[in-house]
């Protein structure tokens, strides 16, 4: 990611931000992209299981962003610009989705960092053509990439919305 792009993420609003995330999940979850790596990474077990378990993680993941705590970023924003009353939410404060979703961004990094050790091992048995490299090292960083703008940037400012919005109250 640019210097120049990740400015502009800072900048955003919460809730620009928040659906330009949702946006970038699309892929994370692309039908293409987990096919495309079976057919040719999936000869090997300990590889095949890893990929499984990230698509299943994402896939989890990304369900419970976009279902619990993205509409409640949104409403924060609203809320900011006066468009909406502020809603106490179910889970009391961002803080507490924002701990599981990090907590989740463990568990997906954990599985990169082991689908990195086992395509770069000098004797691994999984087929490194050009294509398939660049693909699986593309997606890699794509993911790297989400996790970063959302634990760096998103959540922070979701946090400090939040305070912000809750302080305006009392």
């Amino acid at each position: 990611m640019t210097d120049e792009e990740l400015l502009r993420y800072k900048k955003m609003e919460l809730d620009s931000l928040t659906l330009k995330l949702i946006q970038l999940h699309q892929h994370l979850t692309d039908v293409e992209t987990y096919n495309f790596i079976h057919k040719h990474f999936g000869f090997d077990k300990n590889f095949s299981e890893v990929v499984e378990r990230l698509f299943k993680d994402l896939k989890h993941h990304i369900y419970k962003e976009e279902k619990i705590l993205f509409p409640y970023l949104i409403n924060l924003s609203k809320t900011e610009r006066n468009e909406i009353p502020f809603e106490k939410p179910y889970f009391e404060t961002v803080k507490n989705p924002v701990e599981i979703m990090k907590s989740d961004h463990e568990q997906i990094i954990g599985n990169i960092k082991t689908i990195k050790e086992l395509i770069t091992e000098k004797n691994s048995k999984i087929n490194q053509t050009p294509e398939s490299f660049r693909k699986i090292k593309n997606f890699i960083e794509y993911v790297e990439k989400v996790v970063y703008l959302e634990n760096e940037i998103l959540f922070p400012n979701s946090i400090s919305l939040e305070n912000q919005i809750l302080m305006s109250l009392k």
